[in-house]
């Protein structure tokens, strides 16, 4: 909070820019405020340390909203340290604060103590008695307070996925301006990402499952993605055994336009097997689609009412509303 209000009172740093770097921390630090003074309260008591995270475990979602966009607060922090008038603004305040650590520091911290609660509250279950009524209620807030790192970890990786949907819509725009590739842009999920070996080299391939198609590309040295190929789901068929290589599957394209085949091999069959179920269970939507239609299926994809009766795309955005 020295940072912050020190930084608003003065307009040393734009208000938006302040909202990015520091999000809701405002929020967190009023609420833990309370929740300090409430454990202060309970005086050691084992029972009554529990009821407080049993009486606040809902008040606890304020930490969900700055656990999601840290990431964004990460990039900002970074763009602020890569500008010398910015960067002599953060080191002097540290200086003047008297703190060792940097900021990024201390950005984290509420970050690192959600996450710890629910261990902290497990290990006071363990100097607890099974017997005494006081582990019942310890064992009780732990199950809330495992349940919201949960919730938060979910939503989090949900939020990234839509962030890196939002770039891959870019990435494909990018390439459909640069070639004469034909790309659909209709894509709105992201099933899997990673690199793989193609078999029997040491090249490695980019490869991107999406609702719609998947994305074969080259990541260059500059980071940026090479697109190489693109086969739709409707036309890929997986063919999961390569004899001589356990660790191997092929993907290939029925379309006798492109007639793409590849070959790609897993580190670990772990690896293999995630890969294969993802493609597996894509195809499945895909034939579900064409089944159901695109309104039911995204209607799943994001949880709408099964009472809602959906006849046509339109629907979806009108019941959206």
């Amino acid at each position: 909070m020295e940072y912050l209000e020190y930084w608003k009172h003065r307009q040393i740093l734009s208000k938006e820019l302040c909202n990015k770097l520091f999000g809701n921390i405002t929020e967190i630090y009023e609420f833990s405020k309370i929740f300090l003074n409430e454990l202060e309260l309970a005086n050691n008591s084992v029972s009554q340390i529990a009821r407080c995270f049993l009486n606040n475990h809902l008040r606890f979602i304020v930490y969900s909203t700055y656990c999601i966009h840290f990431q964004d607060s990460s990039v900002v922090l970074s763009e602020i340290m890569h500008s010398r008038p910015t960067v002599n603004i953060v080191r002097q305040r540290q200086k003047e604060l008297g703190h060792r650590l940097p900021l990024s520091s201390y950005l984290v911290l509420p970050i690192q103590r959600i996450l710890r609660y629910h261990l902290l509250l497990k290990k006071l279950a363990a100097y607890t008695s099974e017997d005494e009524a006081d582990h019942a209620l310890v064992t009780k807030a732990y199950n809330k307070m495992v349940l919201l790192a949960k919730i938060i970890d979910e939503t989090k990786n949900k939020y990234e996925k839509g962030g890196r949907v939002k770039m891959m819509r870019s990435i494909i725009n990018q390439w459909k301006n640069k070639s004469n590739v034909k790309l659909p842009n209709n894509c709105f999920e992201l099933h899997a990402e990673g690199d793989l070996m193609i078999a029997g080299t040491k090249k490695k391939l980019h490869v991107i499952l999406l609702n719609n198609m998947l994305l074969i590309a080259k990541e260059q040295k500059c980071g940026l993605l090479e697109y190489k190929a693109h086969i739709s789901n409707r036309n890929i068929i997986v063919i999961e055994n390569v004899k001589g290589n356990p660790l191997g599957f092929r993907l290939v394209s029925n379309d006798a336009e492109t007639n793409y085949s590849f070959t790609f091999q897993a580190s670990l069959m772990d690896d293999k097997l995630f890969w294969i179920k993802m493609l597996n269970d894509m195809k499945e939507d895909t034939s579900r689609l064409s089944k159901v239609g695109l309104a039911e299926l995204m209607a799943e994809y994001f949880y709408l009412p099964k009472t809602i009766k959906l006849n046509n795309s339109k629907d979806l955005f009108k019941n959206s509303l």
